[in-house]
This record gives structure tokens, C-alpha cells and sequence, in this order.
């Protein structure tokens, strides 16, 4: 029996530092949850496939009228829409694929700490548009 246990998920470094840009990603692993309101999502586990050291999570909303960013990603890994928009994949249509996503670094808004102190919001890099991988 071990000695230690302890829940990891969520311990990751957090290591997305990459130029603005378009850059290629491998979707590692695409889990369908709800996020802490209650919507309905999806979050993809993407890593670079410039240097596999560099990864991050991306929240894809699935609620009506907030899909874009979904939609965007299903376009750049090939699942094609019906004639009626509806798009039908399961999670293995896009896991293990390679798209390219747009870095764009942005600043995260300004807080107040316990001190009541404001500090400023850091820099953070973001995948903000995906489309199909271009060879």
C-alpha cells in the first residue's frame, strides 16, 4: 500500500509560452464536462507539435450560441456539417488529430489581493481561432 496519495489533476506546470501566431497542435485528448456554472463544454488537452513540452488546456463552450470556438475546431479537424448545420462527431474524431491554432497573448484583467493591494494582470498566451492543418 502507498504511503502518499494525493489528487494530481490540475498540478500541471503551466508552460504555454509561445510567439503570437499560427502554430501547429496535436489534440492529445478531448473530455466532455460542464464547467463550474453548470454549461455544458468540452476541454481539449492540446500539445505543440513544434516541442511536445508545450501544452495547455482550451474550454470549448457547447451552449447554444457560444459554440463558435467548437464549430471552429470541428471545421479544422474535417468533421463536415450537414445540410442543416448539425454537426454529429464523437471525441475519437478529434483526439489524435493535428490543427493549427492561433496564439495571441492578452492581458488578463487587473486584481486586488488581501491587502486590498490592486495587482496588475499578467500577459497570458491563448489559443484564440483554429483551422486546418496546411502542409
Amino acid at each position: 500500500m502507498a504511503k502518499y496519495s494525493y489528487d494530481m489533476k490540475g498540478e500541471d506546470k503551466n508552460n504555454f509560452e509561445m510567439p503570437d501566431g499560427w502554430h501547429d497542435f496535436e489534440i492529445v485528448k478531448l473530455e466532455d464536462t460542464k464547467s463550474s456554472k453548470g454549461n455544458n463544454m468540452f476541454i481539449a488537452k492540446v500539445v505543440s507539435t513544434e516541442d511536445y513540452g508545450i501544452g495547455t488546456d482550451v474550454y470549448l463552450v457547447s451552449e447554444k450560441g457560444k459554440r463558435w470556438f467548437l464549430k471552429s475546431l470541428l471545421k479544422a479537424c474535417g468533421c463536415p456539417a450537414s445540410e442543416d448545420g448539425v454537426y454529429d462527431f464523437d471525441l475519437e474524431d478529434i483526439e489524435g488529430k493535428t490543427v493549427q491554432g492561433l496564439v495571441e497573448h492578452k492581458k488578463e484583467d487587473d486584481w486586488t489581493d488581501r491587502k486590498g493591494d490592486t495587482q496588475p494582470g499578467k500577459l497570458r498566451a491563448r489559443i484564440t481561432d483554429w483551422k486546418k492543418l496546411t502542409v
